[in-house]
């Protein structure tokens, strides 16, 4: 496990409070029939962060925040696989945090024990407005009429490719072309693709493929990149979250429009991911017979699952390498890439994860099967909530941070530049480094997102995705050679649908 706790709260730092926020202490207070219990005195306010990406970078932030007002703020990062006892802790204490870091998963909770403020009804106005700002399918809320949080960044996951390896399958001159034509591209012509791209591995040779109606040939000979390939997808068959949560993901987005939607289903929805599910198995048994191993390809069977051939890090491990053209991963792959192969990451991008989906299969509004195909999922991980339950003095001074981070030059610099985070209310002027975040900057400003309904699935994230679809398909299709079958699409789509009853109704 991975902990990094950080805790910037100095004891005994001499602090001052600007005259504003004394005249607003002082007619909170001098409001109140009865005196409210009254704030620590070593700092004016607490943020907890749970996420330790940013650790240092918010130390940081914080000190130019206080330098700016006069105030003294406390900060404790701390990132564990489950922060959540520790942010418990921390809400049941004398000292509770102003700010905490929450997610779809956690809000429900704090919702319940009234430790969470709908900015709804936030006092101030620009951080009501900036709330307001989130898009729907974006907010944090029980059952969609609140809008708890702020998001920290947005994340997103698609296929990732190494550019140079489509201009050395189809020419330099084809690179753009293909991208632009992927991403219209219907889930048959992939499908072909793959196939081709397959072929191509295995004999150096294979017939032209079609993509968005345009035809691309192969070259001709093998170039010193191509000759690395393996397999077409660097898959992870040991790691269930990254086909039962991102695949199944993909398969929950044609019926449901939001983790809100989804956590709030009724079960006759539910029944309506029957198809889409059993049109997932079909890419899954593609992606799965088509996956690259170090010398040659991945087969089904116990070596596709084991966590030592298989694993997450074995599957960045053989992109980077150049063992596969693809590897379907988010944008916080970045760094691991960056430890193997410095090479490829000015010439990585998201393209989209395609299902073979009818428009029957779509249950939400104005969703078309074009749209879906085209389309990257994108979400927010974690949330800046306000304590309901700290004084009134603290929740005045936790929203005016909250808008100073995302509304200021140095705020909104601070996010991109020092967190390195895609903003979730980002535009055109931003750019990083990092060309896997300006992919997904560019697929939402073109509108081409999905959501994150699995976030909403049975007993929060990564139950059903993990424990019923990919315990599923792990340890009865993943790990047994031979074909899988139409009837098989349709049985991994009936248990998991009961397995999602199971658990909800």
């Amino acid at each position: 496990m991975n902990v990094n706790s950080r805790n910037r709260h100095r004891a005994g730092k001499k602090w001052t409070v600007a005259a504003a926020v004394l005249t607003l202490g002082a007619s909170l207070l001098s409001g109140c029939g009865s005196r409210e219990a009254k704030a620590p005195t070593d700092y004016d306010f607490y943020i907890f962060n749970g996420k330790t990406e940013n650790a240092e970078a918010l130390d940081k932030v914080v000190d130019r925040y206080e330098q700016e007002t006069g105030l003294t703020v406390k900060v404790f990062s701390l990132g564990t696989t489950d922060s959540a006892e520790t942010l418990r802790a921390e809400m049941n204490s004398g000292g509770r945090p102003a700010i905490f870091s929450t997610n779809i998963g956690g809000v429900t909770e704090w919702a319940e024990s009234g430790a969470i403020l709908d900015l709804n009804d936030a006092s101030d106005p620009e951080l009501k407005a900036l709330a307001q700002d989130v898009p729907e399918a974006l907010r944090l809320s029980v059952d969609g009429t609140q809008n708890y949080g702020i998001p920290y960044n947005i994340e997103g996951y698609g296929l990732i490719v190494d550019t140079r390896m489509v201009r050395d399958l189809f020419g330099a001159d084809q690179t753009q072309p293909f991208l632009n034509d992927f991403k219209a591209a219907t889930y048959d012509e992939f499908e072909t693709l793959v196939k081709a791209v397959g072929d191509y591995i295995a004999t150096g040779a294979a017939p032209s493929v079609k993509l968005n109606g345009r035809s691309y040939a192969f070259v001709a000979q093998k170039t010193e990149l191509t000759s690395q390939l393996t397999g077409v997808f660097a898959e992870a068959g040991a790691e269930k979250w990254t086909y039962g949560d991102h695949m199944g993901n993909m398969a929950l987005n044609a019926v449901f429009g939001s983790a809100v939607a989804a956590r709030t289903a009724t079960e006759e929805q539910v029944d309506e991911l029957q198809a889409p599910l059993a049109k997932l198995a079909r890419t899954l048994d593609l992606y799965s017979t088509h996956a690259a191993g170090p010398d040659g390809p991945m087969e089904r069977g116990p070596s596709y699952i084991n966590s030592t051939t298989a694993s997450y890090d074995v599957s960045v491990q053989l992109f980077s390498s150049g063992k596969a053209l693809f590897l379907k991963q988010g944008n916080w792959v970045y760094p691991n890439i960056a430890k193997l192969n410095t090479d490829i990451l000015p010439t990585l991008t998201f393209l989209p994860i395609k299902l073979p989906l009818e428009q029957s299969d779509i249950q939400v509004d104005g969703l078309t099967v074009e749209k879906f195909n085209r389309s990257v999922p994108e979400f927010v991980p974690s949330y800046y909530a306000i304590n309901a339950k700290v004084t009134k003095l603290e929740q005045e001074l936790a929203q005016q941070f909250l808008v100073w981070l995302n509304t200021s030059k140095e705020g909104r610099a601070a996010i991109v530049e020092d967190f390195q985070f895609i903003p979730y209310n980002v535009d055109d002027t931003v750019q990083f480094d990092n060309e896997l975040n300006n992919s997904l900057i560019q697929y939402k400003l073109d509108g081409d997102t999905l959501s994150n309904p699995f976030n909403g699935s049975p007993a929060g994230g990564g139950y059903w995705g993990q424990e019923v679809l990919g315990s599923i398909l792990q340890e009865r299709y993943y790990n047994r050679a031979g074909a899988w079958t139409a009837d098989d699409y349709k049985t991994i789509a009936r248990e998991a649908v009961q397995g999602w009853k199971d658990v909800m109704y």
